[in-house]
Parts: structure tokens; sequence; C-alpha cells
């Protein structure tokens, strides 16, 4: 009996090593649904990646600081921006108009009342807008791709 056991065992482990080892060293041999993610790239070792994404520069704006609008006591809203921007060159381009933009900037922001800008969808609205206020402002609608927050306080 102890035998049979011993026989069983070890052709246990022999089975679980050999799909160990076809797992890890030959991924192309398993179907699609059970093979490794990394290996999903097919025969030839390339992986094939549906979007890539394009380097993005940060441009950093100076703090804002701005009275927000509504009744009550008076709030405010201190930010600051990052816009993302294709290489340095663009960057130029951002910093020799940041002028204009921080107008562009201001004056939206301060048509803004606090419960605007409290949740999630508020904030990305803002950015959306900003956005298209910033393009207009460069006078180029590609130049910036996007706008991302690095502070954000209402008080």
């Amino acid at each position: 009996m102890k035998k049979i056991i011993i026989i069983v065992a070890g052709v246990l482990v022999l089975l679980g090593g050999g799909g160990a080892g076809v797992y890890f060293l030959k991924p192309d041999l398993l179907p699609a649904f059970i093979r490794p993610m990394d290996a999903a790239a097919g025969k030839d070792g390339k992986k094939t990646e549906a979007h890539i994404a394009e380097p993005e520069v940060g441009a950093d704006l100076d703090v804002f600081v701005v009275n927000l609008a509504g009744p009550g006591p008076s709030r405010y809203l201190r930010t600051i921006l990052s816009l993302a921007v294709k290489d340095e060159h663009d960057k130029e381009k951002i910093k020799e108009a940041s002028g204009k933009i921080r107008h562009s900037v201001i004056m939206y922001l301060s048509e803004r009342k606090a419960e605007d800008l409290s949740d999630l969808e508020g904030k990305n609205k803002v950015r959306q807008e900003l956005l298209k206020k910033i393009s207009e402002a460069v006078g180029d609608k590609k130049l910036v791709s996007n706008i991302y927050f690095k502070e954000f306080l209402i008080q």
C-alpha cells in the first residue's frame, strides 16, 4: 500500500513539474485562455500594443489664487496647473504666452463657484474648459494636449 501511495505521489509531482515547465518555458504550446499575459504577444516574442502613449513634457505654471464667485463669505481657490506638451520647444512657446494663459485662467476660474469645483465631475469639467481657454489664448489647439492639477485647494 505504501508503494502505491509513493508511486502516485511521484507521478503527480512529475506531471505538475512538466505542466509548470510548459507554462513557463513554452507558453505558446498552451491554449490562449491559459497562456500567461506576457506570452500573448505571439511566437516572434514581439508585443503588439494597441495604444502607445506619446511622451509628454510638463510645462508648469505659477500658482493661481483667485476669489470664487457666489454669495456668502469670500472663498478662494489656490491651484497649480501643469500643461502637457509634446517637447521642450512647445514648452518654450507656453512660457512666451504665459501672460495670455494666466489671464485666461484667472478670468475663467474667478467666475466659478465653490460648489461647482467640490466634486470630481466639476473638476474634470473645469479641466476641459481650461484646455479650451488655454488653447484659444495660445492660438494653437494642438499645442497643449492635457491639463493636470498639481495642487487644488478651496478655502
